[in-house]
Parts: C-alpha cells; sequence; structure tokens
C-alpha cells in the first residue's frame, strides 16, 4: 500500500484501534461465542480491506464546507460499524439456519398445532397409509 510507514499503514491501524472494541461489543451482544465474535471481527476487516482504497482515499479527503464532525471520517466510521451490525446479523441468521436444518437431518418431529385438523383423504405414514 502506497503510504505505509514502516509497512504499516498509520490508517488502518487507526481505525483497528477505534472500532476493534466496538465490533467485538455488537458481535458478543449478539449472543455470539468468542470464536465466533472473532471471525465476524475478521470478517469486517477483510469487508475493508476489500475496499481499502476507497475507503482510504475517503478518509482523507476533506471538504472545508464541512463541520470537522461531518468530514469523510465519519462515513468511515459510520460504514465500519453497519458493515459489522451486517456481519453479525448474516452470522446468527445462517446460525438458525443450521440450527432448523440439523433438527430435521436426525429424523426431528414438526409438531401440528393444537387442533389442527389435516385436509379431508389424508393419511399419515405411521397410520399405515402413505402420505401425500
Amino acid at each position: 500500500m502506497s503510504g505505509d510507514v514502516g509497512g504499516v499503514d498509520q490508517l488502518w491501524d487507526a481505525l483497528v484501534d477505534q472500532h476493534m472494541d466496538t465490533i467485538w461489543g455488537l458481535a458478543t451482544t449478539a449472543g455470539l461465542e468468542c470464536t465466533e465474535a472473532a471471525v465476524v471481527s475478521q470478517l469486517t476487516w477483510l469487508r475493508m480491506a476489500e475496499r481499502w482504497p476507497t475507503v482510504r482515499a475517503l478518509a482523507h479527503v476533506k471538504d472545508p464546507a464541512l463541520h470537522p464532525v461531518e468530514q469523510p471520517t465519519a462515513q468511515v466510521d459510520e460504514w465500519i460499524l453497519h458493515t459489522a451490525r451486517s456481519e453479525v446479523d448474516a452470522w446468527v441468521r445462517e446460525e438458525r439456519r443450521r440450527r432448523r436444518e440439523a433438527a430435521f437431518a436426525d429424523g426431528g418431529v414438526v409438531r401440528m398445532a393444537p387442533g389442527f385438523q389435516p385436509a379431508a383423504g389424508y393419511q399419515s405414514a405411521d397410520a399405515g397409509g402413505q402420505a401425500r
């Protein structure tokens, strides 16, 4: 990366230092285990690395018409946190899907709601008939 000092990009380090605890907190608050939170954190930084040239350019642009709080670095901060939330949400959705599939992979039983009546002419496989 151009602009590296001693092989380390100072902007990258600053962003990691600034957001690491927040990303970790988002993941663990959502109920992720430490190893899962670590994966989500790494995925967030991977997404930033994939877009690094754009992130870096945006972080260094200063618009004199904007208040310092509204400078593009705030946009980079918001993007990082939005990306972390998205990665946490994706992880939670995938974990729920895995659990649902696991419940049925070993012959899980689907329970019918109380009062449920099957359609006329339906015979379950349990009743000796062939399920339709």
